[in-house]
């Protein structure tokens, strides 16, 4: 999967399937590292927030009522936020 920088600069159509899966595993990640967060003990209230949001965008992006560069900003900025390098719901490598 690429990088949202690159379909920017490439202007391509995104197809509808690439948005549906990486918000899926973006909610995977997050579901992930909140199991995480709370065995070690450490606060997961943005955590959860993340995940509410996630939601979120998952069922406007299912009514068609976001388009795809909100979608891919917004995810974005959750898995620059986690700082997830690598998980095992994804085969994704983050910087």
């Amino acid at each position: 999967m690429k990088n949202f920088k690159s379909y920017n600069e490439e202007k391509f159509k995104i197809p509808r399937t690439e948005i549906d899966d990486l918000i899926y595993k973006t909610i995977e990640i997050v579901k992930n590292q909140v199991v995480k967060d709370i065995e070690v003990g450490k606060d997961v209230k943005e955590k959860n927030l993340h995940l509410d949001i996630l939601h979120l965008l998952r069922t406007e992006w299912e009514e068609n009522r976001i388009e795809t560069n909100f979608v891919f900003r917004v995810v974005d900025k959750i898995f620059r936020g986690s700082q997830v390098k690598k998980t095992t719901y994804s085969d994704i490598e983050l910087c």
